[in-house]
């Protein structure tokens, strides 16, 4: 796409932005805390799932998103992962009023990952939308995806994302901008998370929450997951992951150009915390670019996967100054590293840079191994005190005990 093309498209979601600004004033005004009463669904046709976490602020917000929708067969699944503020609370008051809201408990916080599936076991509807309680759907938004999937097949969805202002600026889906309503089918579908509209290698959609679904092809997605990857992945680059087994998955997906879903950044999410910490950050990294390499061999698009990683890895990370720092065990990149060594289709480049991460975990295995070992020493050193101290003090009332018998024996003789 040029440049002017890409300019006109954003363009006409900025104008779509501002043809919604009323309702989205209507969704965020706080002073209207009644929403409208809808009897519950006995067959719906869509679920929406919503995990929360502390959404308290949010949540009317939302709800007032979907009820503003035109299309009223549905039903509402909220996946409360143990908050503990008023979210709960806020829920089971609007569960009232909308019967059409489901409310699902974590006995404990088991994260988004977990949080999302189990919504989408539960769920009744043919198709769902995975949405963020902190955020907001667009008008009719599920409607308009609804009657796409119905009339034509489509087994997914997707549409843009209004990402809000950086820097002073609207940015609509920043990472892959759907100018025009089109088709897309396997094998196609297959690959198009790291090429999109513009063919380049790349990542180009980290959201779940901009897609409308079959749950059934949902479920066979999660289930095509082996359990090393149900256990390791949950706490970062779930939705990335999710979309890869998910485009893998759909036979079509169909792409349109209406802005259906309005993000908001919220320190409060269930994973944001984690997000920080760097180092599992990098293990689920690789963890993810394992899978995609895993998946893509014996294929055209081999050698490509096969260093994608490292594109990421220099983007996204200062790997070698922060490795030494780490308190991480790195036993499972060590086995990773390795196998990517043995890959014929790794760049020199590449190489260089896993050599060096290998040589600095070795490094840190050596030292911790080390001071591992004087600790041990230390501590047998202390057992073995203690026990010889221990010995000492038994000899000391064994004497203590036999000079007392001899007293007693001596004052009886006299």
């Amino acid at each position: 796409q040029t440049n002017n093309s890409l300019l006109i498209e954003l363009k006409k979601a900025q104008n779509e932005f501002a043809d919604n600004e009323e309702y989205l004033k209507y969704c965020s005004n706080k002073d209207i805390q009644t929403i409208e009463k809808f009897p519950k669904v006995s067959e719906p046709k869509v679920s929406v799932i919503s995990p929360i976490y502390n959404k308290e602020r949010y949540i009317l917000r939302f709800l007032k998103s979907i009820q503003y929708q035109n299309f009223r067969d549905l039903e509402i699944i909220f996946v409360d992962d143990n908050s503990i503020d008023n979210s709960v609370d806020i829920i089971e008051k609007y569960q009232k009023d909308d019967e059409r809201i489901v409310l699902l408990k974590n006995g404990k916080n088991k994260g988004t990952f977990i949080s999302r599936n189990l919504g989408v076991l539960s769920a009744r509807g043919k198709y769902i939308m995975i949405a963020d309680s902190d955020d907001i759907l667009s008008k009719n938004i599920i409607n308009t995806c609804y009657r796409y999937a119905e009339e034509n097949d489509y087994e997914m969805i997707r549409f843009n994302m209004y990402l809000g202002k950086e820097r002073g600026k609207e940015r609509i889906d920043f990472q892959d901008l759907i100018l025009e309503d089109r088709p897309v089918y396997q094998p196609e579908l297959s690959t198009y998370l790291f090429y999109g509209n513009n063919n380049e290698l790349q990542i180009v959609d980290s959201y779940i929450t901009n897609k409308f679904m079959l749950k059934d092809v949902y479920i066979k997605a999660v289930n095509s997951l082996s359990q090393e990857y149900l256990d390791m992945f949950i706490i970062y680059l779930e939705e990335s992951m999710m979309n890869y087994i998910l485009y893998r998955t759909a036979n079509s997906l169909y792409f349109i150009r209406q802005v259906g879903y309005y993000y908001t950044a919220n320190s409060q999410s269930i994973n944001h915390n984690l997000f920080k910490m760097t180092e599992l950050r990098l293990k689920f990294t690789f963890v993810f670019f394992k899978l995609i390499f895993e998946y893509s061999k014996n294929t055209k698009y081999e050698k490509d996967m096969a260093n994608l990683l490292f594109t990421n890895l220099n983007k996204n990370f200062n790997v070698g100054a922060k490795l030494n720092a780490w308190k991480e065990d790195f036993s499972y990149f060590v086995e990773v590293i390795n196998q990517y060594l043995n890959n014929t289709y790794i760049t020199d480049e590449n190489k260089y840079i896993l050599q060096d991460f290998q040589n600095i975990i070795e490094k840190r295995n050596k030292s911790n191994y080390q001071l591992a070992e004087r600790e041990r020493q230390l501590l047998l050193k202390a057992q073995q005190e203690a026990q010889l101290n221990a010995a000492r003090a038994n000899r000391t009332a064994n004497n203590t005990i036999n000079i007392n018998n001899n007293l007693k024996n001596t004052t009886k003789r006299y």
